[in-house]
Protein backbone atom coordinates (compact mmCIF):
# COMPACT_ATOMS: atom_id res chain seq x y z
CA UNK A 1 0.00 0.00 0.00
CA UNK A 2 0.99 3.72 -0.89
CA UNK A 3 2.38 5.36 2.36
CA UNK A 4 -0.13 8.34 1.69
CA UNK A 5 -3.12 6.46 1.98
CA UNK A 6 -1.92 4.15 4.43
CA UNK A 7 -1.77 7.21 6.94
CA UNK A 8 -5.04 8.15 6.07
CA UNK A 9 -6.77 4.99 7.75
CA UNK A 10 -7.02 5.47 10.69
CA UNK A 11 -6.66 2.11 13.32
CA UNK A 12 -10.45 2.07 14.27
CA UNK A 13 -11.37 2.01 10.43
CA UNK A 14 -8.72 -0.07 9.48
CA UNK A 15 -9.96 -2.68 11.84
CA UNK A 16 -13.46 -2.18 10.44
CA UNK A 17 -12.54 -2.09 6.82
CA UNK A 18 -10.63 -5.00 7.20
CA UNK A 19 -13.16 -6.78 8.69
CA UNK A 20 -15.90 -6.23 5.92
CA UNK A 21 -12.79 -6.99 3.44
CA UNK A 22 -12.37 -10.45 4.58
CA UNK A 23 -16.26 -10.98 4.95
CA UNK A 24 -17.10 -9.88 1.44
CA UNK A 25 -14.28 -12.27 0.26
CA UNK A 26 -11.86 -11.53 -2.87
CA UNK A 27 -12.20 -14.10 -5.50
CA UNK A 28 -12.41 -14.46 -9.38
CA UNK A 29 -15.89 -13.76 -10.16
CA UNK A 30 -16.37 -10.18 -11.86
CA UNK A 31 -14.11 -7.13 -13.24
CA UNK A 32 -10.53 -8.31 -12.07
CA UNK A 33 -8.88 -5.38 -10.97
CA UNK A 34 -5.65 -6.98 -9.35
CA UNK A 35 -4.58 -10.61 -9.07
CA UNK A 36 -2.93 -11.97 -6.28
CA UNK A 37 -1.79 -15.41 -6.60
CA UNK A 38 -4.76 -17.78 -6.67
CA UNK A 39 -7.19 -14.54 -5.68
CA UNK A 40 -8.27 -11.47 -7.11
CA UNK A 41 -9.68 -8.39 -5.98
CA UNK A 42 -13.11 -7.09 -8.32
CA UNK A 43 -14.65 -4.24 -8.79
CA UNK A 44 -17.94 -6.84 -6.80
CA UNK A 45 -16.15 -7.65 -4.21
CA UNK A 46 -15.13 -4.08 -3.17
CA UNK A 47 -19.38 -3.26 -3.51
CA UNK A 48 -19.61 -5.43 -1.63
CA UNK A 49 -16.95 -4.53 1.06
CA UNK A 50 -18.51 -1.01 0.61
CA UNK A 51 -22.03 -2.18 1.33
CA UNK A 52 -20.82 -4.13 4.74
CA UNK A 53 -19.40 -1.05 5.98
CA UNK A 54 -22.58 1.10 5.72
CA UNK A 55 -22.72 4.46 4.99
CA UNK A 56 -18.90 5.09 6.15
CA UNK A 57 -18.30 2.53 2.81
CA UNK A 58 -20.88 4.39 0.88
CA UNK A 59 -19.50 8.22 1.62
CA UNK A 60 -15.59 6.46 1.14
CA UNK A 61 -16.42 5.00 -2.34
CA UNK A 62 -18.00 8.14 -3.91
CA UNK A 63 -14.35 9.93 -4.04
CA UNK A 64 -11.84 8.70 -6.05
CA UNK A 65 -9.47 8.77 -2.80
CA UNK A 66 -12.02 6.74 -1.31
CA UNK A 67 -12.05 4.59 -3.66
CA UNK A 68 -8.09 4.34 -3.81
CA UNK A 69 -8.35 3.28 -0.12
CA UNK A 70 -10.31 1.02 -0.45
CA UNK A 71 -8.46 -0.67 -3.25
CA UNK A 72 -5.25 -0.38 -1.92
CA UNK A 73 -6.69 -1.97 1.60
CA UNK A 74 -8.38 -4.58 -0.43
CA UNK A 75 -4.83 -5.45 -2.09
CA UNK A 76 -3.39 -5.81 1.29
CA UNK A 77 -6.10 -7.77 3.00
CA UNK A 78 -6.00 -10.34 -0.28
CA UNK A 79 -2.29 -10.51 0.38
CA UNK A 80 -2.31 -11.60 3.79
CA UNK A 81 -5.39 -14.44 2.97
CA UNK A 82 -3.77 -15.90 0.49
CA UNK A 83 0.19 -16.08 2.43
CA UNK A 84 -2.04 -17.53 5.43
CA UNK A 85 -3.39 -20.30 2.67
CA UNK A 86 -0.33 -20.98 1.66
CA UNK A 87 1.08 -21.55 5.07
CA UNK A 88 -2.08 -23.88 6.18
CA UNK A 89 -3.15 -21.44 9.01
CA UNK A 90 -6.96 -22.22 8.21
CA UNK A 91 -6.60 -25.62 8.52
CA UNK A 92 -5.08 -25.85 12.35
CA UNK A 93 -7.42 -26.48 15.10
CA UNK A 94 -7.81 -23.13 16.88
CA UNK A 95 -8.37 -21.20 13.64
CA UNK A 96 -10.79 -23.97 12.96
CA UNK A 97 -12.37 -23.72 16.03
CA UNK A 98 -12.99 -19.57 15.54
CA UNK A 99 -14.08 -20.08 11.91
CA UNK A 100 -16.84 -22.03 12.92
CA UNK A 101 -17.92 -19.68 15.77
CA UNK A 102 -17.80 -16.69 13.22
CA UNK A 103 -19.96 -18.32 10.85
CA UNK A 104 -22.39 -19.33 14.02
CA UNK A 105 -22.14 -15.43 15.08
CA UNK A 106 -22.99 -14.62 11.31
CA UNK A 107 -25.72 -16.61 11.08
CA UNK A 108 -27.32 -15.86 14.62
CA UNK A 109 -26.77 -11.87 14.15
CA UNK A 110 -28.75 -12.12 10.41
CA UNK A 111 -31.49 -14.08 11.75
CA UNK A 112 -32.24 -11.48 14.67
CA UNK A 113 -31.91 -8.68 11.56
CA UNK A 114 -34.63 -10.95 10.11
CA UNK A 115 -36.88 -12.04 12.65
CA UNK A 116 -36.33 -9.33 15.45
CA UNK A 117 -36.47 -6.41 13.21
CA UNK A 118 -39.01 -3.34 14.48
CA UNK A 119 -38.91 -5.75 17.71
CA UNK A 120 -41.21 -7.99 16.98
CA UNK A 121 -43.90 -6.00 15.23
CA UNK A 122 -44.88 -7.10 11.25
CA UNK A 123 -44.93 -4.62 8.94
CA UNK A 124 -48.38 -4.60 8.44
CA UNK A 125 -48.32 -3.57 12.18
CA UNK A 126 -46.27 -0.22 11.49
CA UNK A 127 -47.89 0.45 8.16
CA UNK A 128 -51.32 0.65 9.93
CA UNK A 129 -49.68 2.85 12.86
CA UNK A 130 -48.17 4.83 9.79
CA UNK A 131 -51.53 5.31 7.78
CA UNK A 132 -53.07 6.06 11.36
CA UNK A 133 -50.56 9.42 12.27
CA UNK A 134 -48.80 10.04 9.06
CA UNK A 135 -49.54 13.53 10.08
CA UNK A 136 -47.69 13.01 13.67
CA UNK A 137 -44.85 11.28 12.02
CA UNK A 138 -42.84 14.20 11.08
CA UNK A 139 -39.18 14.80 11.69
CA UNK A 140 -38.47 17.14 14.90
CA UNK A 141 -37.94 20.34 14.86
CA UNK A 142 -34.14 21.89 15.04
CA UNK A 143 -32.58 24.48 16.50
CA UNK A 144 -29.19 25.98 15.68
CA UNK A 145 -27.64 26.97 19.14
CA UNK A 146 -24.74 28.75 20.33
CA UNK A 147 -23.63 28.81 24.16
CA UNK A 148 -20.99 30.55 26.36
CA UNK A 149 -20.21 27.81 29.44
CA UNK A 150 -18.90 29.82 33.06
CA UNK A 151 -18.23 28.18 36.16
CA UNK A 152 -20.68 30.26 37.95
CA UNK A 153 -24.29 31.81 37.68
CA UNK A 154 -22.83 34.71 38.75
CA UNK A 155 -20.66 35.45 35.75
CA UNK A 156 -23.01 33.51 33.25
CA UNK A 157 -25.66 36.57 34.31
CA UNK A 158 -22.52 39.09 33.81
CA UNK A 159 -22.25 37.80 30.34
CA UNK A 160 -26.20 37.74 29.67
CA UNK A 161 -26.00 41.47 30.46
CA UNK A 162 -22.92 41.81 27.80
CA UNK A 163 -25.01 39.96 25.17
CA UNK A 164 -27.90 42.04 25.65
CA UNK A 165 -25.92 45.24 25.85
CA UNK A 166 -24.84 44.68 21.96
CA UNK A 167 -21.78 42.46 22.90
CA UNK A 168 -20.52 40.08 20.02
CA UNK A 169 -21.94 36.21 21.33
CA UNK A 170 -18.78 34.63 19.25
CA UNK A 171 -16.23 36.92 20.49
CA UNK A 172 -17.49 36.18 24.04
CA UNK A 173 -17.87 33.02 23.52
CA UNK A 174 -14.18 32.59 22.53
CA UNK A 175 -12.77 34.63 25.69
CA UNK A 176 -14.71 33.52 28.84
CA UNK A 177 -16.50 29.53 27.47
CA UNK A 178 -15.52 27.06 29.18
CA UNK A 179 -16.04 24.36 26.57
CA UNK A 180 -13.20 25.32 24.12
CA UNK A 181 -14.28 22.59 21.88
CA UNK A 182 -17.37 24.75 20.83
CA UNK A 183 -15.87 28.20 21.63
CA UNK A 184 -13.53 27.88 18.98
CA UNK A 185 -16.73 28.29 16.43
CA UNK A 186 -18.45 30.77 18.16
CA UNK A 187 -20.07 28.66 21.14
CA UNK A 188 -21.84 26.73 18.39
CA UNK A 189 -23.04 23.31 19.41
CA UNK A 190 -24.52 20.10 17.21
CA UNK A 191 -27.89 20.99 16.03
CA UNK A 192 -30.08 20.16 18.73
CA UNK A 193 -33.12 18.02 19.23
CA UNK A 194 -36.31 17.81 21.41
CA UNK A 195 -35.12 14.54 22.67
CA UNK A 196 -31.52 15.80 23.49
CA UNK A 197 -30.19 13.49 25.85
CA UNK A 198 -27.02 15.50 26.74
CA UNK A 199 -28.75 18.66 27.72
CA UNK A 200 -30.84 18.86 30.98
CA UNK A 201 -34.50 18.51 29.91
CA UNK A 202 -35.21 21.83 31.25
CA UNK A 203 -32.61 23.37 29.20
CA UNK A 204 -33.88 21.86 26.02
CA UNK A 205 -37.77 23.47 27.62
CA UNK A 206 -36.03 26.33 27.51
CA UNK A 207 -34.10 26.02 24.30
CA UNK A 208 -37.64 25.51 22.25
CA UNK A 209 -39.87 27.82 24.24
CA UNK A 210 -36.58 30.89 23.45
CA UNK A 211 -37.02 33.61 20.81
CA UNK A 212 -34.69 32.83 17.94
CA UNK A 213 -32.13 35.65 17.80
CA UNK A 214 -32.39 36.40 21.42
CA UNK A 215 -29.83 35.62 24.42
CA UNK A 216 -30.98 33.60 27.60
CA UNK A 217 -29.90 31.97 30.83
CA UNK A 218 -28.62 31.28 33.22
CA UNK A 219 -29.69 27.62 32.75
CA UNK A 220 -26.73 24.87 34.55
CA UNK A 221 -25.91 21.68 33.88
CA UNK A 222 -22.75 19.21 34.37
CA UNK A 223 -20.27 21.88 32.26
CA UNK A 224 -21.06 24.78 34.32
CA UNK A 225 -23.50 27.38 33.76
CA UNK A 226 -24.81 28.27 30.50
CA UNK A 227 -25.91 31.20 28.24
CA UNK A 228 -27.51 30.10 25.11
CA UNK A 229 -29.16 31.65 22.09
CA UNK A 230 -31.04 30.32 19.16
CA UNK A 231 -29.74 31.54 15.81
CA UNK A 232 -32.35 29.73 14.21
CA UNK A 233 -35.35 27.31 14.36
CA UNK A 234 -35.81 24.49 11.19
CA UNK A 235 -39.47 23.17 11.28
CA UNK A 236 -39.61 19.51 11.12
CA UNK A 237 -40.53 17.71 7.85
CA UNK A 238 -43.20 14.48 6.76
CA UNK A 239 -41.25 11.13 7.54
CA UNK A 240 -41.45 8.29 5.08
CA UNK A 241 -42.70 4.98 6.10
CA UNK A 242 -38.91 3.74 6.04
CA UNK A 243 -37.85 6.43 8.22
CA UNK A 244 -40.42 6.36 10.91
CA UNK A 245 -40.55 2.53 11.63
CA UNK A 246 -37.90 3.87 14.57
CA UNK A 247 -40.35 6.34 15.57
CA UNK A 248 -43.66 3.85 15.78
CA UNK A 249 -42.06 0.99 16.85
CA UNK A 250 -41.40 3.70 20.49
CA UNK A 251 -44.37 4.67 20.17
CA UNK A 252 -46.38 1.03 20.07
CA UNK A 253 -43.63 0.11 22.87
CA UNK A 254 -44.07 3.30 24.60
CA UNK A 255 -47.70 4.58 24.36
CA UNK A 256 -48.29 8.01 25.88
CA UNK A 257 -50.00 6.09 28.86
CA UNK A 258 -47.82 3.98 29.90
CA UNK A 259 -45.63 6.34 29.67
CA UNK A 260 -47.48 8.70 32.23
CA UNK A 261 -47.72 5.63 34.45
CA UNK A 262 -44.11 4.85 34.44
CA UNK A 263 -43.49 8.30 35.85
CA UNK A 264 -45.71 8.10 38.13
CA UNK A 265 -44.61 4.91 39.79
CA UNK A 266 -40.92 6.30 39.32
CA UNK A 267 -40.93 9.78 40.11
CA UNK A 268 -38.36 10.13 42.03
CA UNK A 269 -35.98 8.57 40.20
CA UNK A 270 -36.03 11.81 37.64
CA UNK A 271 -35.99 14.31 40.52
CA UNK A 272 -32.54 16.17 40.38
CA UNK A 273 -30.61 16.11 43.26
CA UNK A 274 -28.37 18.39 45.04
CA UNK A 275 -25.88 19.74 42.72
CA UNK A 276 -22.00 21.46 44.07
CA UNK A 277 -19.89 23.17 41.67
CA UNK A 278 -16.08 22.69 42.99
CA UNK A 279 -12.44 23.06 42.31
CA UNK A 280 -10.15 20.07 43.18
CA UNK A 281 -6.27 19.93 43.66
CA UNK A 282 -4.36 17.01 44.19
CA UNK A 283 -1.20 16.45 45.77
CA UNK A 284 1.51 13.72 46.17
CA UNK A 285 1.96 14.25 50.32
CA UNK A 286 -0.23 16.14 52.90
CA UNK A 287 2.36 18.64 53.33
CA UNK A 288 2.03 19.32 49.55
CA UNK A 289 -1.60 19.98 50.39
CA UNK A 290 -1.44 21.81 53.36
CA UNK A 291 0.91 23.78 50.90
CA UNK A 292 -1.90 24.19 48.74
CA UNK A 293 -4.12 26.06 51.50
CA UNK A 294 -1.60 28.09 52.69
CA UNK A 295 -1.25 29.99 49.17
CA UNK A 296 -4.92 30.66 48.81
CA UNK A 297 -5.48 31.86 52.80
CA UNK A 298 -2.59 33.77 51.20
CA UNK A 299 -4.73 35.44 48.39
CA UNK A 300 -3.64 33.57 45.80
CA UNK A 301 -6.69 32.10 43.09
CA UNK A 302 -7.07 28.17 43.46
CA UNK A 303 -7.42 27.79 39.69
CA UNK A 304 -3.97 29.07 39.11
CA UNK A 305 -2.65 27.07 41.53
CA UNK A 306 -4.47 23.87 40.55
CA UNK A 307 -3.20 24.82 36.71
CA UNK A 308 0.58 24.62 38.11
CA UNK A 309 0.83 21.86 40.67
CA UNK A 310 -2.16 19.48 40.49
CA UNK A 311 -1.46 15.81 39.90
CA UNK A 312 -4.91 14.91 38.13
CA UNK A 313 -4.48 15.18 34.48
CA UNK A 314 -8.12 15.24 34.05
CA UNK A 315 -8.83 18.19 35.58
CA UNK A 316 -5.70 20.31 35.37
CA UNK A 317 -5.20 22.57 32.59
CA UNK A 318 -9.38 23.75 33.36
CA UNK A 319 -8.00 25.07 37.39
CA UNK A 320 -9.41 21.82 39.13
CA UNK A 321 -13.05 22.76 37.93
CA UNK A 322 -15.35 20.18 38.37
CA UNK A 323 -18.64 22.21 36.93
CA UNK A 324 -21.32 19.81 38.70
CA UNK A 325 -21.06 16.75 41.23
CA UNK A 326 -24.76 15.62 41.97
CA UNK A 327 -25.46 13.94 45.46
CA UNK A 328 -25.41 10.35 45.14
CA UNK A 329 -23.62 9.92 41.51
CA UNK A 330 -20.47 9.33 41.69
CA UNK A 331 -17.87 11.06 39.31
CA UNK A 332 -16.24 8.79 36.42
CA UNK A 333 -13.47 10.96 37.54
CA UNK A 334 -13.23 8.51 40.92
CA UNK A 335 -14.74 5.11 39.19
CA UNK A 336 -14.20 2.08 40.92
CA UNK A 337 -12.59 3.51 44.37
CA UNK A 338 -13.62 4.55 47.54
CA UNK A 339 -12.71 8.48 46.32
CA UNK A 340 -16.39 8.95 44.82
CA UNK A 341 -17.99 9.04 48.12
CA UNK A 342 -15.05 10.53 49.76
CA UNK A 343 -14.65 13.65 47.38
CA UNK A 344 -18.85 13.66 47.88
CA UNK A 345 -18.96 13.65 51.69
CA UNK A 346 -16.41 16.98 51.65
CA UNK A 347 -18.06 18.72 49.15
CA UNK A 348 -21.40 18.51 50.44
CA UNK A 349 -19.94 19.05 53.97
CA UNK A 350 -18.31 22.54 52.84
CA UNK A 351 -19.82 25.77 52.42
CA UNK A 352 -20.17 27.74 49.44
CA UNK A 353 -16.73 29.76 48.79
CA UNK A 354 -15.14 27.74 51.55
CA UNK A 355 -12.17 25.15 51.31
CA UNK A 356 -11.64 21.74 52.67
CA UNK A 357 -8.96 20.48 54.95
CA UNK A 358 -6.53 18.71 52.90
CA UNK A 359 -7.74 14.53 52.73
CA UNK A 360 -6.14 11.48 51.83
CA UNK A 361 -7.66 9.72 48.40
CA UNK A 362 -6.04 6.53 46.68
CA UNK A 363 -4.16 8.76 44.47
CA UNK A 364 -2.59 11.12 47.13
CA UNK A 365 -4.06 13.97 49.29
CA UNK A 366 -6.39 16.65 48.05
CA UNK A 367 -8.20 20.21 48.75
CA UNK A 368 -11.29 20.88 47.30
CA UNK A 369 -12.88 24.41 47.24
CA UNK A 370 -16.97 24.50 46.68
CA UNK A 371 -17.93 27.39 44.35
CA UNK A 372 -21.70 26.88 44.48
CA UNK A 373 -24.82 25.20 45.88
CA UNK A 374 -27.53 24.36 43.96
CA UNK A 375 -30.47 22.32 45.92
CA UNK A 376 -32.19 20.04 43.89
CA UNK A 377 -35.66 19.71 42.25
CA UNK A 378 -38.56 17.61 42.13
CA UNK A 379 -39.26 16.46 38.92
CA UNK A 380 -42.14 17.45 36.27
CA UNK A 381 -43.54 15.16 34.02
CA UNK A 382 -43.34 18.01 30.67
CA UNK A 383 -39.47 18.56 31.59
CA UNK A 384 -38.60 14.68 31.92
CA UNK A 385 -41.40 13.20 29.52
CA UNK A 386 -38.62 12.24 26.31
CA UNK A 387 -35.90 10.51 29.34
CA UNK A 388 -39.04 8.80 30.70
CA UNK A 389 -40.00 7.39 27.21
CA UNK A 390 -36.60 6.31 26.52
CA UNK A 391 -36.41 4.14 29.81
CA UNK A 392 -39.43 2.78 29.40
CA UNK A 393 -38.75 1.59 25.73
CA UNK A 394 -35.56 0.06 26.97
CA UNK A 395 -37.43 -1.80 29.65
CA UNK A 396 -40.16 -2.78 27.16
CA UNK A 397 -37.65 -4.04 24.48
CA UNK A 398 -36.10 -5.95 26.97
CA UNK A 399 -38.74 -7.50 27.50
CA UNK A 400 -39.62 -8.12 24.00
CA UNK A 401 -36.40 -9.92 23.72
CA UNK A 402 -37.09 -11.99 26.77
CA UNK A 403 -40.49 -13.51 25.27
CA UNK A 404 -38.68 -13.71 21.65
CA UNK A 405 -35.95 -15.96 23.06
CA UNK A 406 -38.72 -18.06 24.99
CA UNK A 407 -41.08 -18.73 22.48
CA UNK A 408 -37.69 -20.12 20.22
CA UNK A 409 -37.25 -21.88 23.28
CA UNK A 410 -40.59 -23.55 23.61
CA UNK A 411 -40.77 -24.87 19.99
CA UNK A 412 -37.19 -25.98 19.87
CA UNK A 413 -37.41 -27.91 22.99
CA UNK A 414 -34.73 -27.71 25.73
CA UNK A 415 -33.35 -31.16 27.62
CA UNK A 416 -31.00 -30.34 30.66
CA UNK A 417 -28.77 -32.71 32.01
CA UNK A 418 -28.93 -31.53 35.73
CA UNK A 419 -26.70 -34.49 36.84
CA UNK A 420 -23.84 -33.06 34.08
CA UNK A 421 -24.54 -29.66 34.92
CA UNK A 422 -24.27 -29.50 38.62
CA UNK A 423 -21.21 -31.24 38.31
CA UNK A 424 -19.93 -28.62 35.46
CA UNK A 425 -20.82 -25.74 37.99
CA UNK A 426 -19.10 -27.17 40.81
CA UNK A 427 -16.06 -27.73 38.48
CA UNK A 428 -16.28 -31.33 38.73
CA UNK A 429 -16.94 -31.33 34.89
CA UNK A 430 -13.96 -29.70 34.15
CA UNK A 431 -11.03 -31.04 32.43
Amino acid sequence: MRKSARREITTAAALALSVAVLLAGCGEEGTVLVSVGDGAVTVENLQRTATLLGEQGLAQTGTRQGREQLLEKSIQVEVLYQAALAAGVDELPDVQTQLEQAARDVIISNYLRVSFSNYGFSEDDLYDYYQNHAAELVSPTQANVRHIVTESEAEAGRVLTELRGGADFSRLAAERSLDRMSAVNGGRLPVVYPDNQVLPPYVIQAIFTAEAGEPFGPLESQMGWHVFVVDAFNPGKPLGFDEAKPRIALELLAPEEEIRAYYDAHRDEFDRPDAVSLRYVLSATRQDAERVVARTEAGENLAEIAREVSLDAATRDGGGLIPRLYRGLPLPLFAGTRDAQIVEDKAFSVKPGGMSEPFELSRGWAVIQVLESTPGEKSEYENVRAQVQSRLFETRVREKEQAFYDALEESLGIERNEEAISAYLEGSGVN
